[in-house]
């Protein structure tokens, strides 16, 4: 029978690996071992378990019920034991801080938020990882993530951050020569420029004009190409104000109609539960909250 005293700890590693990757060879990569030691690992498991946790499936590698089951409790575990070592001393502002944004939002704006808070508190050895817009699931590593579109709480302290509306701007030197756009309409004589977020059929829609017929478009996989062709003169975009607030103050994008509609998604900020929260979590969540609060 397992119990602490027998849990073999190498082994689950093993098929943890296994697991995520249904390959052997890979999870040995990963582990630095063998395609065969992970192999006896897993065998010497299920003997140990009295189990079956793999079959082959037309020449892949498959989780059986009894081992999508030993998966999930396992990677649960060693969760909550990596959780426990980053937080041996939760009240000290020396350590790791580890903040999870997208490159949008990293690029645009929550970089100089970070670079003020660590003037604040020097400290504190940040780390930045990137998450995806939309993403669901936030790696546990992450202490505290700025999300553009709802995650899943995952166990987590999940709050909305902001809603912000998106509206469309373009470098001044692009309007040289062109009569006033007073319009929606008017936007048909400039380059759209699209993003995955937001796209200018929307903005039309909420606009109640028609999208104009054989205007010139280029479509980018992120906001952040979208703003960096808008600031070269390219074209005009869809952005927030969050975006766009140093360019706007420094006259290299200026606003357009001044016609707003709602982001796709919002913002959200997830942090971990109070008391498994560290001190410079909670200091960081507060200093974000307090600005766009402001």
């Amino acid at each position: 029978m397992l119990n602490r005293r027998t849990l073999p700890l190498s082994a689950l590693r093993a098929f943890a690996s296994a697991g995520q990757h249904l390959h052997m060879g890979r999870a040995g990569e990963e582990l630095g071992v063998t395609h065969g030691a992970i192999s006896h690992q897993v065998r010497a498991l299920e003997e140990q378990l009295k189990v079956k946790l793999f079959i082959r499936a037309n020449n892949r590698l498959k989780l059986t019920r009894a081992g999508e089951r030993l998966l999930g409790a396992v990677r649960d575990g060693f969760d909550r034991i990596v959780d426990g070592t980053l937080h041996l001393d939760p009240d000290s502002l020396t350590g790791t801080l580890v903040i999870g944004c997208t490159e949008s939002a990293g690029a645009n704006w929550a970089v100089k938020l970070i670079g003020e808070f660590q003037l604040q508190y020097p400290q504190i050895d940040i780390h930045v990882l990137e998450v995806q817009p939309q993403q669901k699931k936030i790696p546990h590593e992450v202490d505290v993530a700025i999300c553009y579109g709802k995650p899943a709480s995952g166990g987590r302290v999940l709050e909305e951050l902001v809603s912000p509306p998106v509206y469309p701007v373009c470098s001044p030197r692009i309007l040289h020569g062109l009569p006033a756009i007073s319009r929606p309409e008017h936007l048909g004589r400039l380059t759209l420029l699209h993003d995955s977020q937001n796209q200018w059929s929307r903005w039309f829609a909420a606009m109640e004009a028609p999208e104009p017929e054989n205007v010139r478009q280029i479509h980018f996989y992120s906001t952040n190409l979208s703003l960096v062709a808008a600031r070269l003169g390219f074209g005009v975009a869809l952005c927030n104000p969050f975006e766009v607030q140093e360019d706007l103050r420094e006259g290299r994008l200026l606003t357009l109609l001044k016609k707003a509609i709602p982001e796709s998604h919002n913002y959200y900020l997830l942090t971990r539960m109070p008391e498994h929260r560290s001190l410079r979590a909670q200091l960081f969540e507060e200093w974000i909250t307090r600005i766009f609060d402001q």
